[in-house]
């Protein structure tokens, strides 16, 4: 291939990143805020059919069930068919079952069985589409605009679980959580629209190898060595921490809410608005921060701070709304470092079951967390499992840190490509 031939190619994959990143934000956008209607109005709609904190918690164990066992065998099958048409499939098929919730309940079938029925259906087209998304991303962002593309992307996922968590307790007795469900099938057709209309991959250039560059190692026939692999399962392990302490934190945040602090569910709408707002303000300074702080060490800062901000939190009420907006923001700093270094080393052709593993393991490790913390708690006081679960996410952490200092300075030659972000931040 000519220069100018590979130039041209290049060009034209520079313009096909510009157009799927301006695609794939308000698809996430759309989705995220549908999701949430969604969960938020069946919670409330098993909770008044059956009367019991129980019952809603069954709901949430249905929707992670299929996530944990399906997300990495759905993985490995997204690195093997075109990316895109699977979003686009897994879309229309949430579609049409977030739609059939509506219709099942305009003929009078049982509130709750259609709830589980339905938001399991789509637990499951959810584990296809995560590892397929993500994937997605990484064939079709350049390298050097991912933690650009990633903070914009974090941005407006977290903004429209905020929008649209704020707001569906007030339209559910408004309006009654039907049509809550319609708006949530309109979401995945949408998303659907604006991924299709990415287009075909494009035709990527043939990498040019600069046998002058002193950054390149060489056997004695001359040829390129092939670099050393990536620690994909530390990083992914890394990313992963973020998701356990989500999961835990929901969970006892309202038990310290409730029980310890003796507070109204208004705080916990407080806690949550504050929280987000923290989080969409470290998203939206990430591209300064990154370029002071790089990759590993700012993945850890921001993962050390929020555990900083998370120990303090269950001394007092005024304390904990204090302290939550900064553990947002570091919370932002760390995940989306996190997820930047994971999606770079992450071969394109093993993405989908790299993520499809992370999320599994996630979810898995969340779960358990949430158990045996949740035991803590009620066996002593709600801030213990504060404490512990920070000293866990903390071990996680820095243990991972440690071990990935010397493989992950053994590829500081990759440095460029964070400059060129920078820059473009």
């Amino acid at each position: 291939m000519s220069i100018e031939t590979s130039a041209s190619v290049d060009a034209i994959a520079l313009r096909r990143s510009k157009l799927a990143e301006r695609l794939l934000i308000p698809a996430g956008f759309i989705t995220t805020g549908g999701n949430a209607f969604q969960i938020t109005a069946a919670a409330i709609l098993v909770f008044r059919a059956e009367q019991t904190t129980l019952a809603v918690g069954w709901l949430f164990i249905a929707v992670s069930i299929p996530q944990v066992a399906l997300s990495l065998l759905f993985g490995r099958l997204v690195d093997k068919v075109d990316r895109r048409m699977l979003c686009v499939a897994a879309d229309l098929v949430s579609a049409v079952t977030a739609f059939a919730l509506p219709v099942w309940l305009w003929i009078n079938g049982p509130a709750n069985l259609g709830s589980y029925l339905a938001n399991f259906l789509l637990a499951c087209t959810a584990a296809l589409f995560m590892p397929a998304s993500n994937a997605l991303i990484k064939e079709r962002v350049r390298n050097e605009r991912l933690g650009k593309f990633n903070s914009h992307f974090e941005m407006a996922t977290n903004a429209g679980m905020l929008l649209a968590s704020s707001l569906a307790g007030f339209l559910v007795v408004s309006f009654g959580a039907t049509p809550l469900f319609v708006f949530n099938s309109a979401t995945f057709i949408a998303s659907a629209v604006l991924i299709y209309l990415i287009g075909r991959k494009p035709p990527t250039a043939a990498p040019v190898v600069n046998m002058a560059d002193p950054a390149i190692d060489t056997v004695e026939d001359g040829r390129p060595v092939v670099p050393a692999r990536q620690p994909i399962k530390r990083l992914a392990l890394l990313y992963t921490n973020g998701n356990i302490g989500l999961m835990v934190a929901n969970t006892i945040l309202t038990s310290l809410i409730l029980h310890t602090f003796n507070q109204g569910a208004w705080l916990i709408g407080v806690v949550d608005a504050l929280a987000g707002a923290g989080f969409i303000i470290g998203a939206a300074c990430y591209g300064w921060v990154s370029a002071r702080v790089k990759g590993l060490p700012l993945a850890v800062i921001g993962m050390v701070g929020n555990l900083a901000m998370l120990v303090i939190q269950p001394l007092h009420y005024i304390v904990l709304m204090a302290a939550i907006p900064f553990a947002g923001f570091f919370f932002a700093q760390g995940r989306i470092a996190a997820r930047t270094l994971l999606m770079r080393a992450s071969p394109e052709d093993q993405v989908g079951r790299i993520f499809g593993g992370a999320q599994a393991l996630g979810l898995a490790l969340g779960v358990a967390a949430t158990v045996g913390l949740s035991i803590l708690a009620d066996a002593t006081i709600v801030p213990n499992a504060f404490w512990g679960l920070a000293a866990l996410q903390g071990c996680i952490a820095i243990g991972t840190y440690i071990s990935l200092v010397k493989p992950m300075s053994a590829r500081e030659k990759e440095k460029p490509s964070e400059i060129l972000e920078a820059t473009a931040a």
